[in-house]
């Protein structure tokens, strides 16, 4: 026997730690060089780490919602008669210090296949915590039950939420049998049901009217709570209905991976960025009907995307960030420096069931509408099933937010560090709005109603002056006012 010690590898951006969020082995698989091994959540994201040895794994160092620092152990492997990948400090046969694999380019078919990702910086024997807070136990007992079941990140914190062992459920209707949110509701209001029937009752004693009169508001009630995916009471204690996203009143949370990381970001951002702010209305009734002929004919040449009022949007911010370039800029305190970037990753606010993540665009300045039209709908994809990587979500240098999407007029966005500027979109809402007669100034106008939407731009004032932040929200509300503009720069 040949056993190997697989340690949790640098995920990259800087990461330090990951949470295990689901085993993809278990003892006594055999396994491949680079199959999975395990789901981990980052601050960051969910990744799947592939093992750099084959062989058999003999034991797996960690349970489902333990915390790991990079470099510690968490997967054994026997890699008598597997392929292994050397480790970063394995030393050669001369005494010397043997170099570390390179990582595949997925372009080397013909060679032997090397590990997809290294080791850590950190050394062995790092620190593991166990996540805390009222049910830890019984929500870890429900996913260590059900770890062959196929369902992504999201969906098993739906299934520990409402109590659902997903082993119980099978197949899922998604695609190659993959377990969805709405199968996960489905078997908690099954179960529900079946836990709050009444009874059968015995033959030779009738039941009493009090019960008879119960039964109807029972089952209403069961009805109710299967439809927000309510546990059954415990102890004929009645529990709060859950409420967004499962939550409970009285519940603890601890903060970790995804929210972790919005805390320390949100905290930063309002420490060290003078905020302001500049707003404009805009008429976007062109940009409306635009959007949907656009879709139509993008479908017409066989383009699956959907060109949405936030693509124009964002299509119209680069033009904006070219012509105002200290909104896409990065301020050096240490070195006293304020560097314009040539470069525009354009960021799209997300709202996932884990909490706000931001990917971006990388170079939106060289893309076109269709373009990152598309890659916008992949990335939101990306972050709601958990599949979004760290470079995904890092990189960034300028934010758009759509809090429009919730039906928000107004709303305070706040910076994301480092980026210097983030523009807020509120909901397009059709309002009184005074639209000016043919092309005469000072003419007068008629109130028409219209879709009208309010940009708002808040701004790092160490960077940026109020004059060029107005200007920059004017241009950007004029060219979506007369979408046909944004042609001109296409």
């Amino acid at each position: 026997m040949s056993v190997r010690d697989f340690a949790l590898p640098d995920l990259g951006e800087g990461l330090e730690e990951g949470e295990i969020v689901e085993w993809l082995v278990a003892v006594g698989d055999t396994i491949e060089l680079n199959q999975p091994v395990a789901s981990i959540e980052t601050a960051k994201a969910v990744v799947e780490v592939p093992s750099p040895f084959a062989g058999t794994v003999v034991e797996l160092l960690g349970a489902v919602g333990e915390t790991l620092e990079v470099g510690s152990t968490f997967v054994r492997i026997d890699t008598a008669g597997g392929a292994a990948a050397p480790a970063p400090d394995a030393t050669t046969d001369d005494g010397g210090t043997a170099a570390a694999a390179p990582k595949s380019t997925g372009l080397d078919a013909d060679t032997e296949p090397q590990p997809l990702v290294g080791y850590g910086n950190r050394g062995g024997g790092g620190r593991r915590r166990r996540r805390g807070g009222a049910g830890a136990a019984a929500a870890d007992a429900v996913v260590e039950s059900d770890t062959r079941a196929r369902a992504k990140p999201p969906v098993r914190k739906l299934a520990k939420d409402l109590g659902v062992d997903l082993a119980t459920i099978g197949t899922g209707s998604g695609p190659e049998g993959t377990i969805t949110r709405e199968d996960v509701r489905a078997a908690a209001a099954t179960r529900i049901v079946a836990e709050q029937a009444p009874a059968p009752a015995a033959p030779a004693a009738p039941a009493a009217p009090d019960a008879r009169e119960a039964a109807p508001a029972t089952r209403r009630s069961s009805v109710i709570e299967a439809l927000v995916g309510a546990e059954a009471p415990a102890g004929g204690g009645e529990k709060p209905v859950p409420g967004f996203r499962g939550r409970r009143p009285g519940e603890v949370e601890q903060v970790s991976g995804i929210r972790k990381r919005i805390i320390a970001k949100m905290e930063q951002s309002r420490r060290d960025i003078p905020h302001a702010l500049c707003s404009r209305d805009a008429d976007l009734t062109e940009l409306w009907d635009l959007r949907r002929d656009l879709t139509a004919q993008a479908r017409d040449e066989g383009l699956d995307v959907r060109i949405s009022p936030t693509a124009l949007v964002m299509r119209a911010t680069v033009l904006g960030l070219r012509r105002f370039p200290t909104l896409n800029a990065v301020y050096d305190q240490e070195a006293g420096e304020i560097r314009l970037l040539e470069h525009i990753n354009l960021g799209c606010a997300v709202d996932t069931d884990r909490g706000l993540m931001v990917p971006n665009v990388k170079d939106a300045h060289a893309k076109s509408l269709v373009q990152i039209a598309a890659e916008t709908e992949q990335l939101a994809q990306a972050c709601r099933d958990g599949s979004a990587t760290p470079a995904q979500l890092t990189g960034g240098t300028f934010t758009v937010d759509n809090y429009g999407s919730f039906g928000n007029d107004d709303g305070n966005p706040i910076i994301n560090a480092p980026e210097v500027g983030i523009l807020g979109i509120g909901v397009i809402r059709e309002k009184p709005w005074v639209v000016e007669r043919g092309s005469e100034r000072g003419g007068g106008g008629e109130i028409q109603v219209r879709r009208v939407a309010r940009f708002q731009l808040a701004f790092d004032h160490r960077v940026c002056d109020g004059g060029e932040a107005g200007r920059f929200v004017t241009y950007v509300a004029q060219l979506c006012e007369q979408p046909a503009r944004i042609l001109l720069h296409a």
